[in-house]
């Protein structure tokens, strides 16, 4: 249940920031876009967590990890802002639900994770609304189609690592040293800002309370998403992010105006049917075996 309540939380907070990524798409381009991202977020880790911290902030002991796992998140940020300037923000993270599958399958040799019947249900069921959303004829933009299924391909690398890192290192170093490198590979980034979206022209009160958006969520959604993977494992969150449809499609109508035709609709309620039926019969499970377990001890 504390994986499920943080898993929540970080869903909630991947949703706006998506939504503001998406907002500023459309006036500058996605390099800066993600160096405010990571920066903001690296300004708020030093005030929260620097005067208690101090060094420990970038001390790890998976250095390799680490980098990969900076680097992976900051080619999820840029690939799926990109796919958003091309896509409704509900479909392009319907089409990033490729992720929970793929982990599906590689947390049992990768990580050594026991993947069960019902945790594989929910991710075929997930998966299969997925490819509802994704059929020929949907009308989704090639482009953005395009980006997104390289931002699954960083979202898989960065799900595994996170599980991996989430009981090695400091929770709080982890979040910290994964924006310090978004940072830097933004910056990197930047000589492609003319061709990647351009520079912004006019920023208004609202675009700069998006950009303090992304850092903020970014914060919030990272911190909690690393605490669910503590409480819990990698297949078994898997399934749950599906979840996470809900908030894309009430932010993309809400936000965007753009709500799911009908079919698409129920590429989204498969898609959740999958993650709430593997849940149940996870604590159905669970409390049949503790059952069992009371009553040999009795």
């Amino acid at each position: 249940m504390l994986a499920l309540a943080f898993l929540i939380g970080a869903h909630c907070s991947f949703t706006l920031l998506d939504a503001s990524g998406k907002g500023l798409a459309v006036i500058m381009g996605i390099p800066l876009i993600s160096l405010a991202r990571h920066g903001i977020q690296v300004v708020l880790m030093l005030a929260m967590f620097g005067p208690a911290n101090g060094r420990k902030l970038i001390q790890t002991r998976h250095p390799g990890l680490q980098l990969a796992r900076g680097i992976t998140l900051t080619g999820f940020t840029v690939f799926f802002f990109t796919a958003l300037s091309y896509l409704p923000q509900a479909e392009a993270t319907a089409i990033n639900f490729l992720t929970p599958f793929a982990v599906m399958i590689l947390a049992g040799p990768l990580l050594g994770e026991t993947v069960t019947w019902r945790r594989w249900l929910g991710a075929v069921l997930g998966f299969s609304g997925m490819l509802i959303i994704i059929r020929p004829g949907s009308g989704l933009d090639g482009t953005g189609v395009f980006f997104v299924l390289l931002t699954v391909l960083c979202n898989i690398a960065f799900q595994l690592l996170t599980r991996k890192l989430a009981t090695q290192d400091d929770h709080n170093s982890t979040v910290f040293l994964t924006a310090l490198i978004g940072v830097i590979v933004s910056l990197l980034l930047l000589p492609l800002q003319s061709s990647w979206g351009g520079w912004p022209q006019d920023l208004n009160l609202e675009h700069w309370l998006m950009l303090a958006m992304l850092g903020i969520t970014g914060t919030i959604s990272q911190l909690c998403l690393i605490r669910a993977y503590y409480w819990s494992s990698a297949s078994f969150i898997a399934p749950l992010v599906f979840l996470q449809m809900l908030w894309a499609a009430a932010a993309g109508w809400l936000f965007f105006g753009q709500f799911p035709p009908p079919l698409n609709q129920l590429g989204m309620v498969l898609i959740l049917a999958g993650g709430v039926l593997m849940m149940w019969l996870e604590t159905t499970q669970s409390k049949r075996l503790r059952k069992v377990e009371q009553e040999i001890q009795t």
